[in-house]
């Protein structure tokens, strides 16, 4: 499945390479526990703006984090440690994850999905290195 993203804002910045990023985002201290799992790949394309490639099955991840999941990655586009407004002539492969019929939660799918996408973004430059003096 394709979803186009819309971009926003007026710094929109090319991908130059394929990188990857994965998310885990499991706690399994007492019950209920947390459980998101995604693993995903940015692309360079010929287009203009950002598609999303959803290419797991829903054994993997349910549609059900869909939204959540593009949610996230908006978010991370808007927060400040990214270099631009929006990404462009991208495409955002979902191509894995995991998924637990007790402990997934909408939550976990979007802590994962950030965790991803920050990751996808430092190693491609991107994006703002982690702090190595936050606690």
């Amino acid at each position: 499945m394709e979803i186009a993203l819309v971009e926003t804002g007026t710094r929109g910045v090319p991908l130059r390479t394929r990188c990857t990023g994965a998310g885990r985002f499991v706690r399994q201290m007492g019950p209920p526990g947390r459980f998101g799992v995604i693993d995903l790949v940015l692309e360079p394309e010929p287009i203009y703006g950002c598609t999303l490639s959803w290419e797991v099955s829903e054994e993997q991840i349910p549609l059900l984090f869909l939204d959540a999941v593009i949610s996230s990655i908006k978010h991370v586009l808007s927060e400040d440690a990214f270099d631009g407004d929006y990404l462009s002539g991208c495409r955002i492969r979902i191509v894995d994850g995991a998924y637990n019929s007790t402990d997934s939660k909408i939550s976990c799918y979007q802590m994962a999905t950030v965790m991803a996408m920050r990751e996808a973004l430092r190693s491609a430059g991107l994006y703002a290195p982690a702090d190595s003096t936050a606690p």
